[in-house]
């Protein structure tokens, strides 16, 4: 039965997938023809406009390549701009506010949302007059990366070879550049794709092996700690509460640290109540903003995650960090290790593993991907992943707590008084025992 739900997931992510393209495809034709309408563009010498739109981990492994535009001799003397996602403000403005001349913040939801608040973005675009335009991401979104570069009209814009699984997306897409890269290797992981990619359009390649961040941060506790990020914006890509449940009793057996949970969306908060009663784990989901994030995971005795964000905080701490991850866009994004980065172990899914043993390497698109998949990963072998990279050594790194003073902790529980039917819905999860298999296919842009 098990197999035959997945098999009706699968196809219909498939059917949803060929369905967003077409409407992507429709959707870009229609807006195009809006820019059209837009005031012909008086072009600013010395003007150079990144443009990174992607989410937070997306930041997290391009961050430490800025610094190669400010000091790359090609882009001596220009205004260097960012047009950047609003979700990743605060972090920005924390480790790498003085890595570029300006930034224009967008709201990514708005943007898709109201064709108002994008067409004030796209005039806003073309009334700075930018020389040139440098989309670095190596999926480029048609509806956001191409078309505000439309939008700018420069004089010369480069970019990389656009990687969508619809390849009809990728020709339109690539047309509108002048320059585009091509990376030594598919399988790169994101971290060294953005190093490749820095080095070709800036002629600077980045010091940097790994992510790092190396801003100090005071410990929010002296004592050692483990830091679990317990949620995901997918269901897809969320270890299940009766997972999280096994781990920590099995963790809490045998090693005397604290365990605080963390994370930000409701089904998070939704997992609390159960975690604590039947673990004796601390919350901290709801409480933190982005920057209190940086200075928990910094002083973590490790970090165990789900695949997000959390796991690239993680790596640029040089924490001890487990994934656990699906196997979607793996070789980008979890496979650490293989890009030579230590102190890193993801779990995945027999299934997944699984496939990479009959397929080899190679990509692993999201329709191929189910909710069952990442339930079916045991809390056993989390714990021996989280055991392994708590024995590696650990990097140098300019980061040092010893002498920092500590914060006060944060106050356990963050559920609000009254909230019974939040514990008795989690509960009714958790005996539940299982999610449903089908899960929507994410936007499309």
């Amino acid at each position: 039965m098990l197999e035959i739900s997945r098999s009706i997931s699968l196809a219909l992510r498939r059917r949803d997938s060929a369905r967003d393209e077409r409407r992507v495809f429709k959707r870009f034709a229609e807006d195009r023809a809006l820019l059209e309408s837009l005031p012909a563009v008086r072009t600013q010498p010395k003007t150079l406009l990144l443009i990174r739109l992607d989410d937070i981990g997306d930041y997290l492994v391009f961050r430490n390549q800025l610094g190669a535009y400010r000091s790359s001799p090609r882009w001596r003397g220009y205004r260097i701009t960012l047009l950047a996602n609003q979700a990743w403000r605060e972090l920005f403005e924390v480790l790498d506010a003085g890595c570029v001349d300006e930034v224009f913040w967008i709201s990514k939801r708005e943007y898709l949302e109201s064709a108002e608040y994008r067409m004030k973005v796209w005039r806003e675009l073309r009334e700075r007059g930018f020389e040139t335009v440098i989309a670095p991401a190596r999926t480029r979104p048609l509806l956001l990366d191409d078309l505000c570069r439309l939008a700018a009209a420069p004089h010369s814009s480069i970019g990389c070879a656009n990687t969508y699984p619809h390849h009809r997306w990728n020709r339109l897409s690539d047309e509108l550049y002048d320059q585009l890269f091509a990376p030594s290797s598919e399988l790169l992981h994101e971290f060294q794709f953005n190093a490749e990619f820095a080095e070709w359009a800036c002629g600077v390649r980045c010091a940097e092996q790994r992510p790092r961040i190396v801003q100090p941060f005071a410990p929010p506790l002296a004592e050692p700690y483990l830091l679990c990020f317990i949620g995901a914006s997918t269901r897809s890509r969320r270890w299940p509460l009766r997972r999280w449940v096994d781990f920590i009793r099995a963790f809490r057996r045998t090693r005397a640290e604290r365990v605080f949970l963390s994370g930000n969306n409701r089904a998070e908060l939704e997992m609390v109540p159960v975690l604590e009663r039947r673990t004796g784990a601390e919350s901290l989901v709801g409480r933190l903003s982005l920057t209190e994030i940086l200075a928990w995971i910094a002083a973590a005795k490790a970090v165990v995650t789900n695949d997000t964000m959390a796991a690239h905080l993680g790596v640029s701490f040089d924490r001890p960090t487990v994934i656990i991850g699906n196997g979607y866009n793996y070789l980008r994004f979890s496979e650490y290790p293989r890009a030579g980065i230590a102190r890193v172990r993801t779990v995945y899914p027999e299934v997944f593993e699984r496939r990479r043993r009959e397929r080899g390497e190679g990509p692993y698109e999201y329709h191929e991907t189910v909710t069952a998949d990442i339930a079916s990963v045991p809390a056993r072998r989390v714990l021996e992943a989280l055991e392994a990279v708590l024995g590696e050594p650990r990097e140098s790194s300019p980061q040092d707590f010893r002498d920092m003073p500590s914060q006060a902790p944060v106050a356990p529980g963050t559920i609000a008084p009254g909230s019974a039917a939040v514990a008795m819905a989690a509960d009714a999860a958790l005996a539940a025992d299982a999610e449903p298999a089908v899960q929507p296919v994410p936007p499309a842009f």
